[in-house]
């Protein structure tokens, strides 16, 4: 007889990373269940304080581009910081937007976990659960490495800082504006203002993190449920023990229905992740374009530190849109696998109406599950190539307009 397998605190490393992340946002209280009166408000406060510093950066910041700065190359080393700026607030209204959905992927995934039988569906689940894991450490390694080093030691060690407005001050800062209104260069004024940027910093780069995450943790779950049912399927068609039509069929139904709660998981999936793809692809190929003509400016500049930190920000970005489509492309294979893992197993030793069970699942796999951005760019490998092109094309369209 089997039974429910207990859960360790090993199994929900994921949503121990979810939480970490969305606590400082603000938030994981509107997600998680059993949130009391007093951890709502807090997380209101957070937001209210996390949208404050990303607006104290986007205002002064824009209206120093657009109104003030008539010098083109200023504008454009300035254009790539302020943008990924609004590109995360738009990301985390989204997340915040989808709270809902998120709920209900997490109460998804910890019913998974409590419904557990089989310690073989454990492991295909640890495995999953490793896999969304290292990809968010890695995107957190590279967005907070190189992000940091930008926003604290760049502006300092740069003789001339293309992130920054250039000034005779030994004070430079990130983003400008701030010299419109009051002295912005002499204490403490100058380093409330540095400290609200590490702060914007340390905001923007966990929204990307998180953002990241949820898509990991979420796909690689589904993707784990689905190699569950493969299996359980296999085990059916080839167990030894009760082969009686109405046991064939009552089984047979348990894993259809399994496989259409993880389809509609899928879809909750897709829902949350659409603004949030659609955001990183179209930012994702401004911001590496810009990026790459910044790592040529400094280059022809000789600034070292500047080419060092362009470079680990290239590359993280690159690597943030690169999860994202390898993500995509995973979820669209699993599903497709799923429909030839069914019509390979040995259907012909079930019963004739029993066979005819499967057709659901393979019916159901000529459409695979995908990740989108914004319901119009289906997420995969193809995908990624594709913005790298396109940043590409901008950076000599840029180049020329420059010239």
């Amino acid at each position: 007889m089997s039974v429910t397998l207990e859960i360790t605190p090993e199994e929900i490393k994921s949503l121990q990373f979810t939480k970490w992340l969305l606590t400082p946002l603000g938030v994981w209280p509107f997600v998680k269940r059993g949130s009391t009166l007093t951890e709502i408000r807090l997380a209101i406060l957070l937001q209210l304080f996390c949208h404050s510093l990303l607006a104290f950066v986007i205002i002064p910041s824009a209206f120093h581009i657009f109104a003030r700065e008539s010098n083109l190359n200023v504008r454009i080393a300035l254009f790539g910081p302020v943008g990924f700026v609004v590109t995360n607030l738009l990301k985390y209204c989204a997340i915040i937007h989808h709270r809902t959905g998120i709920r209900r992927c997490i109460k998804y995934i910890e019913n998974d976990w409590q419904e557990l039988q089989n310690q073989h569906h454990r492991d295909i689940m640890m495995r999953n659960v490793s896999t969304g894991r290292n990809l968010t450490v890695l995107c957190a390694t590279f967005m907070y490495s190189g992000g940091m080093l930008y926003h604290t030691l760049m502006p300092f060690l740069l003789t001339n800082p293309i992130a920054a407005e250039k000034n005779s001050s030994n004070r430079p800062i990130v983003y400008p504006g701030y010299d419109a209104v009051f002295g912005v260069y002499v204490s403490p004024t100058y380093e409330i203002i540095f400290l609200s940027h590490c702060l914007t910093a340390m905001i923007i780069y966990t929204i990307t993190t998180v953002s990241c995450n949820l898509a990991a943790s979420f796909v690689t779950h589904a993707c784990g449920q689905i190699q569950i049912l493969i299996v359980r399927l296999d085990s059916l068609v080839n167990s030894e023990g009760d082969r009686s039509e109405r046991y064939l069929k009552r089984k047979l139904g348990d894993i259809i229905h399994y496989h259409a709660k993880v389809l509609r998981f899928t879809v909750d999936i897709e829902e949350i992740l659409r603004e949030i793809c659609l955001v990183e692809v179209v930012a994702s190929t401004l911001i590496i374009c810009l990026l790459e003509y910044y790592c040529m400016t400094t280059w022809s500049e000789s600034e070292t530190i500047g080419i060092c930190t362009y470079f680990i920000l290239l590359i993280s970005l690159s690597f943030n849109i690169f999860i994202f489509c390898y993500i995509g492309e995973l979820l669209k294979g699993q599903f497709s696998d799923a429909g030839t893992r069914t019509y390979l197993t040995e259907w012909y030793r079930l019963p004739p109406k029993c066979g005819l069970m499967l057709l659901l699942i393979i019916a159901t796999a000529r459409v695979p599950r995908k990740i989108t951005a914004g319901g119009l760019i289906d997420l995969s490998l193809n995908s990624f190539v594709t913005v790298i092109k396109t940043s590409l094309v901008y950076l000599n369209l840029l180049r020329t307009v420059e010239t």
